[in-house]
């Protein structure tokens, strides 16, 4: 006995209810997955804005145009010295 399908009013209810339901979902996916890729450039950006960036030494910009107060708390010196001392011949004080 060969089976027959019909699509009933309750089968299309069921099946437009799954269809949304679905549609739901992925939305929601997809503004989960959205967050997460825009979180930590946000992150970074704001950071950046507030702190001012910094630079392989570790200092910052703010730090080095007011004479490396910041970077010497830190008990390092600021990039201009770096520079200074790295071009400077060295001496054999032995």
């Amino acid at each position: 006995m060969p089976y027959v399908f019909s699509m009933t009013a309750r089968m299309a209810t069921i099946a437009a209810c799954c269809v949304l339901l679905l549609c739901v979902l992925l939305f929601l996916l997809g503004v989960e997955i959205g967050a997460r890729y825009a979180a930590p450039a946000a992150a970074a950006g704001a950071a950046s804005s507030t702190t001012g960036a910094t630079d392989a030494t570790g200092t910052t910009a703010a730090a080095g145009a007011i004479g490396g107060s910041v970077a010497s708390e830190r008990g390092s010196t600021p990039a201009s010295a770096d520079a200074a001392a790295s071009a400077a011949p060295a001496s054999n004080a032995s």
